[in-house]
């Protein structure tokens, strides 16, 4: 099929994906001047049920979608409709499936675990309080974009794709992903969506889908009468707290499942506090034979215990603190006691954040790790090795005085910056506020943070 110039009033740039009733596409909205991911759902298909029924459906469920403001949740625009299709304009997010990733990794670290399933929890429990049920939660559904963020996609389209828009008789796809009570034809509600969100668990927990078989007739019998393997007796090592969660949320009866996506949630956090996760290749904890670091209050800073002889290392209390916020999303709960430990015996920041780094999974995680403790350092006056032997020239020689800002200034350039920085963001919104004369130069010191200049360029945008 030729690839349309437009769609409604957008231009249609490049085709996206292709499924079973109609075509992905990115488009550009002219008047406001974005990308849009464009889903559409061919007449062809439309014809082969109750047509009117249908669009009105389609279009419902997009008017529900559109509703749902998250950041974990894929944005639904507009919906539109002509003779050769109906269509829902959405949010359009740069990233891959989780699918994608899955098939790459196998199974995950503990880490991104946590992440992926704190991120998809959150969005669900949002848009369950709001009324929306998505009934199709699934790896290719989830967009893993930087910084392992995650949205959800096909908020208020899945319901129609995956009911009145099948072809009679068939199943679309392999039924892992899809809660007995879905299978069996009766009232589904939010727990459906917990079921699927558990079989997600359980991939990434494993590497394998709980519910695997060759036919999706012999899967759908699995789903309803079988018990999948606790996690633990598939992964050696994996703590067995996770059995129990991992069996709640993949109960038969949705009455003995999870009833709410925070409970889930509250659930899994506990999971990883009683476990304690560390990265694969990662020290593993020490019990408490860790020795505490200790404060120097006169320097305002903290210092580590080191060998005498050797050089002391020196890092501001918040910048240990941002360090640590940063390595939890690497290694979880055991962040505040590596960098604690690393502090103690580094005779250098280069050995202090080398150490650190060799935590966090090879790849892209630990490159992002590296690149926002050496912002932090950078931009911090605190950070020494070894302290300097004669008195440091004055930290600032402007003759303007730093401007005292608005508080709402200065929080929603914070929220503009964490997209792109994460939780660094605030203690650099901070130093920025302590050192900037005006809001233009305020804008201009945060937008150096940030690696990217088309990024930079979109930051600053978003600030006028």
């Amino acid at each position: 099929m030729t690839i349309p110039e437009r769609i409604g009033k957008y231009e249609i740039r490049r085709e996206l994906g292709k499924g079973a009733m109609g075509t992905v596409y990115e488009g550009f909205d002219p008047i406001i001047e974005r990308p849009v991911a464009i889903k559409t759902i061919l007449a062809e298909y439309l014809a082969n049920v109750e047509s009117a029924a249908a669009v009105a459906r389609f279009k419902h469920e997009a008017q529900a979608g559109g509703k749902l403001q998250h950041p974990g949740i894929v944005g639904v625009y507009e919906f539109g409709e002509d003779q050769a299709m109906a269509y829902i304009v959405m949010e359009y997010v740069l990233g891959q499936e989780l699918r994608t990733l899955m098939r790459q990794r196998g199974r995950f670290a503990m880490i991104d675990v946590f992440e992926v399933m704190k991120q998809l929890l959150s969005a669900l429990d949002y848009s369950h309080k709001h009324g929306v049920v998505h009934r199709d939660i699934k790896p290719a559904n989830l967009m893993v974009l930087s910084g392992m963020r995650i949205k959800v996609m096909d908020f208020g389209v899945a319901r129609i794709q995956s009911s009145s828009l099948t072809q009679v008789g068939t199943v679309v796809g392999t039924p892992t992903h899809i809660s007995p009570e879905q299978l069996l034809g009766l009232p589904a509600d939010r727990r459906c969506d917990l079921w699927a969100a558990g079989v997600i668990l359980y991939q990434l927990l494993t590497g394998l889908a709980p519910f695997v078989a060759e036919t999706p007739v012999v899967v759908m019998h699995k789903v309803l009468h079988a018990e999948p393997a606790p996690p633990s007796s598939i992964v050696a090592g994996l703590p067995t707290v996770f059995d129990a969660v991992i069996a709640r949320a993949l109960a038969k009866k949705p009455d003995e499942r999870f009833q709410t996506a925070g409970e889930f949630a509250s659930a899994l956090v506990t999971a990883f506090v009683k476990s304690k996760p560390v990265a694969p290749g990662g020290p593993q904890p020490a019990g408490n034979t860790v020795a505490a670091s200790f404060r120097d209050e006169s320097a305002g800073a903290v210092v580590g215990k080191t060998m005498p002889g050797s050089p002391q290392l020196t890092l501001a209390p918040e910048i240990l603190a941002e360090i640590e916020s940063s390595l939890v999303r690497s290694i979880g709960p055991l962040a505040k006691v590596l960098v604690r430990k690393s502090v103690l015996h580094a005779r250098s920041v280069e050995e202090f954040n080398s150490e650190l780094a060799e935590n966090v999974p090879l790849g892209i995680e630990r490159s992002d790790f590296l690149k926002r403790i050496e912002r932090l350092e950078k931009s911090s006056p605190s950070t020494s090795l070894p302290p300097p032997a004669t008195p440091a020239p004055a930290a600032s020689t402007r003759s303007t005085p730093a401007a005292a800002f608005a508080p709402e200034t200065l929080a929603a350039a914070e929220k503009r910056l964490a997209y792109y920085v994460g939780p660094l963001a605030r203690v650099l919104v901070k130093r920025a506020a302590s050192a900037a004369a005006d809001v233009p130069e305020l804008h201009r010191k945060l937008a150096e943070q940030i690696d990217s200049e088309p990024e930079r360029a979109a930051f600053l945008k978003s600030l006028q």
